[in-house]
């Protein structure tokens, strides 16, 4: 009888500590979110620059416009110079869109000297491929898609960024970089990671990427299964998650994202804004 009252007391723990896991990973994860803080400057200088990244919101039914609101008022707090987005505003948007919300949220957003975004693959599936340029360009953003934007800082420093087209459903095409001559830093934008082998040596310092999510779900103990999670997003096999120093010098991050996909579950993997000294 004692057995079984152990082996049973056991059970109910198991149990509640499964359904409290589970609510945890669907209910409150995907709606914390945290700040990581990074300092990638390579030289010396006077005129310290706040880059500040977000990824992959994939707004639907369960993770609006309205939450957003949190989002904006974490970035807009940090003063950033600039604003980068790495792609994937809706989850599917021929299942929910709420454009002119959403548009409004982001179009709070404040940077110094300019908001820069560039396109996921969900940008183009479900339809979103005919709204998402209209909907950055009235957010403020300026989305590149295999094209350079430098930009010009109060102490004289030009910034460039290079933005490219998705892999999975664009047509990604390295711009010419002439104006690498005359800037101070450089700063390469592909939404999935892996395709960084391909940019490698090219002279950026900086490579910001988003797409794996980091897998979302980070169990301990069990590290595969968050490698095997971020590889079922495609082109995320290599580079699942945070900063990496590539072989040719380059420092790449992966950004894990603000939203969810596929499974409207985090655990582990909080949602990320990530800020950047330069």
């Amino acid at each position: 009888m004692k057995l079984i009252k152990t082996f049973l007391t056991l059970f109910l723990i198991a149990l509640l500590a499964s359904v409290g896991c589970l609510y945890y990973a669907f209910k409150v994860e995907p709606y914390r979110l945290t700040l990581n803080e990074h300092q990638v400057q390579s030289v010396a200088s006077e005129e310290k620059l706040k880059l500040v990244q977000i990824s992959d919101l994939h707004i639907k039914k369960d993770y609006t416009a309205k939450h957003l609101e949190k989002v904006v008022q974490k970035v807009n707090e940090q003063s950033p110079d600039f604003i980068v987005f790495t792609g994937d505003l809706y989850e599917n948007y021929s299942n929910y869109q709420d454009n002119e919300q959403v548009a409004s949220k982001l179009a709070h957003l404040r940077a110094r000297y300019g908001k820069i975004a560039i396109w996921g693959n969900r940008d183009y599936g479900g339809g979103a491929s005919r709204i998402y340029e209209n909907m950055m360009q009235q957010a403020g953003f300026s989305l590149l898609r295999n094209e350079n934007l430098v930009v010009g800082t109060s102490q004289g420093r030009s910034i460039l960024f290079t933005g490219l087209d998705d892999a999975l459903l664009g047509n990604p095409v390295l711009p010419t970089v002439e104006e690498m001559n005359g800037t101070a830093y450089d700063i390469l934008l592909t939404h999935e990671p892996d395709e960084v082998i391909q940019y490698q040596g090219k002279g950026y310092e900086l490579i910001l990427s988003g797409h794996s999510h980091g897998g979302q779900v980070n169990m301990p103990f069990f590290p595969q299964v968050q490698k095997k999670a971020a590889a079922v997003m495609g082109h995320a096999n290599r580079y699942t998650g945070g900063l990496y120093t590539l072989d040719t010098g380059e420092k790449l991050y992966v950004n894990t994202g603000i939203g969810t996909t596929h499974l409207s579950a985090r655990f582990g993997v909080l949602p990320e804004i990530a800020v950047f000294y330069i």
